[in-house]
Order: structure tokens, then C-alpha cells, then sequence
């Protein structure tokens, strides 16, 4: 027995089921140890992946597996995009002129599959992400009688149950949830938990028994929720729109594509370098706002918290190109470098030099000694405006790299957040915080952060992260900094105002002056009450650049 064209496009639709069903839980599992949307993420890439299923025509099983895995890599963005991607991909190889395929060849394709996703993500088991699920069933499937298929993916499906739940006992090492430390502990991996789901689905697809498949465009449409206290029309549509109107306030400044990317209306000049950036959405005025002279040439969005795949990052490098290569700006969470380096890959298959610069700059996540392994977080401002003003004035690739990536190592940010904000989908909390209470630490994408504790007055809290900051930087501070202020799209321009008060104050006791500050919100998490405290210690040639004009819907330099 094996399963043929029809059972494997049964397969596609039963997992969009799926997923539908279980998006919820997932999200749950995921507010406890990233930013609460891996189940919306899985729908999202599953449902466009039924789509693909049924407006095609294939001819073969591996046409089918090429068609979905090249959906799932544009489609559903994140780190999960790639790796479902490579996974799927390997069908097509495994199934080549196969009309049914049995159980040797399919454990082929768990095989291979899980090379490819070692080799995308890097992952190994015990690292707390899919290959927990993926690997035992690779196992299973190895060991079972290769003439009896069904009870070898009942065998697969519950090693991968028992690999995703055993994750609980694990701390992240890869990933957003290596930033929680034992914070993890107790709860299994999102990604795990979705893999062992995707093999239980084929072990009811081969016995035949599975529920008749949604009808999708009927059901989305049924599933829409309502506005939940935001100005908004449907939530699927936030980033696009948002991106439309960005385009539609600032024509002189942005320009929005056919293929979704943002662009400076006025390109540099010929020969120089661009600067190009792939992110989520949910952050604005964000990156979208900082487009224009001095600063970025492309930008290109993906949905809510989730990094653009890199497909789509690829091309907002070909619109940045100038003839003098393109430096990819990288926020350092885990979908946003995968992508990247996929985006890259792609570029210079095109003959466009490309070069990656790391934004790491978030001390509660990694020790001085690692700051590479840090996750980025507003402290990316310096970088952009210091490596925007260099490119602008036509140094080469290698010397805007370099200099964005002293800059980046100069920089150091922390963030705390009093008020978690909704998702517009699920209308739930990105994490639950007691009334008086602090998280210390959070990310940008609502993440939880590596301590709570009560609610301290603006001198006492901006004193506590200047005592994380300031020693930070110690190999680099003299007698100035650099200050950036980021409020997170919930605290008012008042309170903005007095922590800065407060941050001029408590670095004058210490004996440091503020060389220039920049105070507001730029890069939010929708309305979360909170905010980012970034400093630099530029040296005198990022100095220099830093006082290069800028001019952008959302930043301009001199502020006067």
C-alpha cells in the first residue's frame, strides 16, 4: 500500500484543516516562549499552500511537492518559511517518477528532509526546535518492516508527539526562545509541537479516514475576526494597507512597488551603495519610515511579527542596487537571519555583492563577550543612520560594512515593557503582566523578557538600565554618548520626555555627556506600553557620519 497523486493533495488540504484547528494552541504555546503567532504563522503557510494545491494542475507527486514547498518558502515568513520549505522540497526529489510512493521512499524523504532542514536552520536534537519532532521520526520510520506503511506512520507520528513534548524538559539553544534561559523550561517548542502534527495528518491521510478538506476562501472569510479597539478593516490586510498609506502620505519620499517592496521616490546616485532591510510588519513607523536620503533605498515588510521570506528580501536588494553592491541589514532574531541569508544567497547568484551587517545590540539576551549573539532591538538606529550617511556620500562596500558593524558592536540597548499589547488576529496578550509590574528585557516582537519586577518610578527605572548600560560599554564610552529613546508604540510622548529627562540626569552623575539624543517612537510593538534605552559609543569617524544629513517620512537629521 502507498499513497498516490490523490492522497497527497488530500494531504495539503487536511493540513490547512489542521492547522486551523490547532492555531490557537500553538499560539498559546508560543506566547509562553516567543511572541504568540507561531499557530497563526503555520495557517498562513498552510492555508496559501492549499491554495497552490488547488488552482494547479500536476502531473506528478514531486510537481506537487516543488509547487508547495516553493508556497511555504514565499508565503509564510519566519524562520519556520525556510524550514518547511527545505523539508517539503526533498519530496520532490524522493518522489521523482514515482506514481505511488511506498514506505522506502518515503522514509527516504524524512531523511533528506531532515538534512535539509540541519542544513538551512543549523539545528541538532536537543536544541529545542523541530528537529526534536523530526528526528525520532526519521527513527521510527528507519526501523519499521518496509511492506506495511501504515503502522510505521503511526509509529513515526507518535515519536514525533513524544520528541515535540520531551522539549519541554529543554532550554532553548537556537531560536527566539534562547533568549528565556530556564524561563523555557516546562514548555515544549512551538515548531516541534507543528512537526509532530504534520506526521500525525499524513497517518490519517494514508488510512483514509481524514474529514472532507475546507472549502478556503468560504472559510477564511467566515473566520475573519473583528477589529478589537483598533481603526483597522481586516487583520490579514494591516501591513499592506499600512504600507499603502506610508506610499500615499510621502509621495516625494516613498515609493510602493507592484511587488510590494517600499523604495525611495528618488533613488542615489549610479555607482553607490545600497542599504536594503527585510522585516515583520507591526513595528511602524519602522524601517518603511526611515526610508529616503542618508538612510535606506529598500524595505520590504512581512506579515505581523514575522520576517518577510527571503524571497521577497531578494528582490528589495535588486531595487537597492545602485551598481555599488547592497548592504542587508539584519535584525538578529532567528526567521530575520535565515531569510537573510537566503535573500543574500539569491542576490549574488544575480551578480549583485551583498553584504550582511548584524544588528545585535539587546544586553539582556547575550554577555559583551558574545554581542553578536544578541537580539536586535531599537539600537539599530545607529548603524542605519551612520552607515545611510556613508553610503550616501559614496564609500565602498567593505567601508560601509565595516563601519556599520563598529558601530553595531559600540551599541547596546535594553528594553522594558509595563502593558502588553493585543494581536489584532487572536485579540489575546502577548504575554500576561500583572498591573504594576515590569518586564525587563522584552523583545520587539512582544516577547517576554528575563526578569518582572515591580513598577519603579522614571529616575529609579532609567537608573537601574543605566547600571546594565553604561558598564556595558565600558571599553568604548570616554567622556560622550549617544542616546536613542524608544517608546513602543503605548507610552505617551510625555512620559518619553521625562525618562529622557531622567537619562540626562543620572549620565551627568556619572560623569558622561550626552553627545546627541533622539527621542520618540520608531520601532514599536503596536500598542505595548514600554520602551528602549540605547546607547552608542561612536568613535570619532561614526561621529563624523552620524552627523550626515538624513531625510525620511519618520527621521530627519539636523533635527532643526
Amino acid at each position: 500500500m502507498g499513497i498516490d497523486l490523490t492522497g497527497f493533495l488530500d494531504l495539503f488540504f487536511y493540513l490547512f484543516q489542521t492547522f486551523n484547528d490547532q492555531a490557537s494552541y500553538l499560539n498559546a504555546l508560543d506566547a509562553a516562549v516567543g511572541d504568540g503567532d507561531h499557530g497563526d504563522t503555520m495557517l498562513r503557510g498552510f492555508r496559501a499552500a492549499a491554495r497552490t494545491v488547488r488552482e494547479g494542475a500536476y502531473s506528478s507527486i514531486s510537481e506537487l511537492f516543488d509547487a508547495v514547498a516553493d508556497t511555504l518558502a514565499e508565503e509564510t515568513g519566519g524562520a519556520i518559511g525556510p524550514l518547511l520549505a527545505a523539508f517539503f522540497a526533498e519530496g520532490g526529489r524522493a518522489f521523482d517518477g514515482m506514481e505511488d510512493v511506498g514506505l522506502p521512499a518515503l522514509t527516504l524523504f524524512f531523511k533528506r528532509g531532515l538534512e535539509a532542514v540541519g542544513q538551512v536552520g543549523g539545528a541538532q536534537p536537543g536544541d529545542k526546535t523541530l528537529v526534536d519532532a523530526l528526528a525520532p521520526a526519521v527513527s521510527a520510520l528507519a526501523k519499521s518492516p518496509q511492506d506495511d506503511m501504515l503502522p510505521a506512520l503511526d509509529a513515526a507520528a507518535g515519536a514525533a508527539e513524544h520528541g515535540a513534548q520531551a522539549t519541554r524538559a529543554y532550554a532553548a539553544s537556537m531560536g527566539r526562545a534562547r533568549f528565556l534561559g530556564e524561563r523555557g523550561l516546562g514548555h515544549p517548542d512551538p515548531g516541534a509541537v507543528s512537526f509532530a502534527l504534520i506526521v500525525r495528518s499524513l497517518h490519517t491521510v494514508a488510512l483514509g479516514d481524514h474529514p472532507a478538506a475546507l472549502e478556503i476562501e468560504a472559510f477564511a472569510a467566515s473566520q475573519r475576526v473583528k477589529p478589537l479597539s483598533k481603526f483597522i478593516n481586516d487583520p490579514e490586510d494591516m501591513v499592506a494597507e499600512d504600507n499603502c498609506g506610508l506610499a500615499l502620505a510621502y509621495p516625494q519620499l516613498v515609493r510602493l512597488t507592484d511587488a510590494g517592496v517600499l523604495v525611495r521616490a528618488q533613488p542615489k546616485g549610479q555607482g553607490k551603495v545600497g542599504l536594503a532591510i527585510g522585516h515583520g510588519g507591526g513595528h511602524t513607523p519602522s524601517m518603511g519610515g526611515f526610508l529616503g536620503t542618508g538612510l535606506l533605498d529598500a524595505d520590504v515588510y512581512g506579515p505581523l511579527f514575522t520576517c518577510a521570506s527571503g524571497l521577497k528580501i531578494a528582490r528589495a536588494i535588486e531595487l537597492a542596487e545602485r551598481g555599488g553592491g547592497v548592504i542587508l541589514l539584519v535584525s538578529n532574531h532567528a526567521g530575520d537571519v535565515l531569510n537573510a541569508r537566503l535573500a543574500a544567497r539569491r542576490a549574488e547568484q544575480l551578480g549583485i555583492p551583498v553584504s550582511l551587517v548584524l544588528s545585535s545590540d539587546d544586553v539582556a539576551t547575550a554577555p559583551r563577550e558574545d554581542h553578536l549573539a544578541r537580539r536586535g532591538l531599537g539600537g539599530l538606529l545607529f548603524p542605519l543612520k551612520v552607515g545611510g550617511g556613508a553610503a550616501e556620500a559614496g564609500l565602498p562596500l567593505a567601508d560601509v560594512a565595516a563601519l556599520m558593524r563598529r558601530t553595531n558592536e559600540r551599541t547596546a540597548t535594553l528594553a522594558v515593557a509595563s502593558r502588553a499589547p493585543r494581536h489584532p488576529v487572536s485579540g489575546e496578550r502577548l504575554f500576561d503582566l500583572p498591573e504594576g509590574q515590569i518586564e525587563v528585557g522584552t523583545g520587539v516582537h512582544g516577547e517576554v523578557g528575563v526578569y518582572r519586577g515591580e513598577l519603579l518610578n522614571a529616575d529609579g527605572l532609567v537608573g537601574m538600565m543605566l547600571d546594565k548600560l553604561v558598564p556595558d560599554l565600558a571599553a568604548f564610552i570616554q567622556d560622550r554618548v549617544w542616546v536613542f529613546l524608544n517608546g513602543s508604540g503605548g507610552t505617551s510622548q510625555m512620559e518619553l520626555h521625562i525618562l529622557y529627562h531622567s537619562v540626562h540626569q543620572e549620565l551627568a552623575a556619572r560623569g558622561l555627556q550626552v553627545a546627541a539624543g533622539v527621542v520618540g517612537s520608531y520601532f514599536t510593538t503596536l500598542e505595548m506600553g514600554g520602551f528602549s534605552l540605547s546607547l552608542c559609543a561612536l568613535d570619532e569617524e561614526g561621529a563624523g557620519w552620524w552627523q550626515a544629513p538624513a531625510s525620511s517620512p519618520a527621521f530627519r537629521w539636523p533635527q532643526a
